[in-house]
């Protein structure tokens, strides 16, 4: 059977469960070079991200069958919030952005960011047309 989290308890136990994990990665990179943390910390946040919007089930939503692939939420007023999130740091670490020997080590968290954030608004965005289509067809 599939993994699928359903109660809300279990999911902000997964998102404190997953800042536990980035602390401690962030602990454990200390002895790494400077270039290889923001790949580390970028993968991370791929997994982590990935393993939520493949598992995490919305109110109504089935549950045994699996997500399409381009469905990050179950609504797209939650997809649209995380775009707004992960935009919204993509763009800070962006303007914060200094050029130097480490530099294209730098630019990962933005294209890591800016991807999750994409993935987000274009899975709203569809999820938006759907429930438009729906809405229609019933009249």
């Amino acid at each position: 059977m599939p993994i699928r989290i359903t109660s809300t308890s279990t999911k902000i136990a997964y998102v404190v469960a997953s800042c536990v994990v980035f602390m401690l990665g962030a602990a454990l990179a200390i002895g790494l070079p400077s270039s290889a943390i923001p790949v580390v910390a970028g993968v991370l946040a791929l997994i982590v991200v990935g393993f939520a919007v493949r598992t995490f089930r919305g109110e109504g939503e089935p549950v045994e069958q699996r997500r399409p692939w381009w469905k990050m939420t179950a609504r797209p007023t939650s997809g649209f919030v995380f775009a707004l999130l992960f935009g919204s740091q993509a763009i800070y670490v962006l303007l914060t952005f200094r050029g130097g020997s480490d530099s294209a080590s730098s630019i990962i968290p933005i294209v890591v960011d800016g991807l999750i954030a994409t993935m987000f608004a274009l899975s709203s965005l569809r999820l938006g047309a759907l429930d438009r289509t729906t809405a229609s067809e019933k009249q």
